[in-house]
């Protein structure tokens, strides 16, 4: 192993839990553990609701050609995908050709992998592991589930700020705010909690920012969110 020290502007991949725990112990191939890391990697840096990475990003990374051939990835994500790590499809593409794409096999993942697949040719390679609301059933999302699905994966930090917000405000103040910052483009927790506090602060009116205002005053919630995180949204 290299020895030097990591980068001063070194990055950082969330990983699942489970993933450090009884489905490490399962693993028994180098090659589904470098799989695993480097599809993580892969939807770490993917942004909006479904994040996936496809069979054909996995063969081309610079990290796993050095190492294994498109047959052995193929093989390793078929293995981490029947254990659960991943739910993949495969799904036709516009010239044509056959893809293969991972999501995260957590229902909100799944969830919005469906609604993508929704009116394109599916050629499901695990139908059973996509069909988790039954037809015709509608199944409100909690609170953790609209946040991967609408803003991204939820870490420990995340996790302990949504259930102290949970004792804090409503869930419809909580689920309207996720989806005011996602379709605002500013998809993180800081500025969902930004908009909370300024509904507290100023009173919140038929899910519309403001007391009084029917618009959506950008400039306060830009001022709010530098001073939380002291930057911009976005840089």
């Amino acid at each position: 192993m290299n020895p030097k020290s990591l980068p001063y502007d070194t990055t950082f991949t969330p990983v699942p839990d489970p993933l450090l725990g009884d489905v490490l112990k399962s693993i028994d191939s180098l090659a589904e553990l470098k799989c695993i890391l480097r599809a993580l990697w892969h939807i770490q840096r993917k942004k909006g609701a479904l994040r996936c990475v496809t069979l054909g990003e996995l063969s081309a990374d610079p990290v796993l050609q050095d190492e294994l051939d498109l047959g052995e990835i193929a093989d390793a994500m078929n293995s981490v995908a029947a254990g659960s790590v991943f739910a993949k499809a495969r799904v036709r593409t516009a010239d044509g050709e056959i893809e293969i794409v991972h999501v995260l096999n957590q229902q909100s993942q799944r969830l919005a992998l469906q609604r993508f697949l929704r009116g394109k040719a599916l050629l499901p390679d695990r139908e059973e592991s996509l069909q988790t609301v039954p037809a015709g059933v509608t199944k409100r999302p909690g609170i953790f589930d609209l946040y991967e699905q609408e803003i991204g994966m939820i870490t420990p930090l995340v996790a302990d700020e949504l259930k102290a917000a949970e004792a804090e405000f409503s869930k419809e103040w909580i689920e309207t705010a996720v989806r005011e910052a996602a379709l605002s483009g500013r998809r993180s927790w800081p500025y969902v909690r930004a908009i909370l506090r300024r509904w507290n602060r100023e009173g919140k009116s038929d899910g519309k920012f403001g007391r009084d205002s029917g618009t959506v005053d950008t400039r306060r919630f830009v001022e709010e969110y530098i001073r939380v995180r002291g930057r911009p949204p976005g840089a």
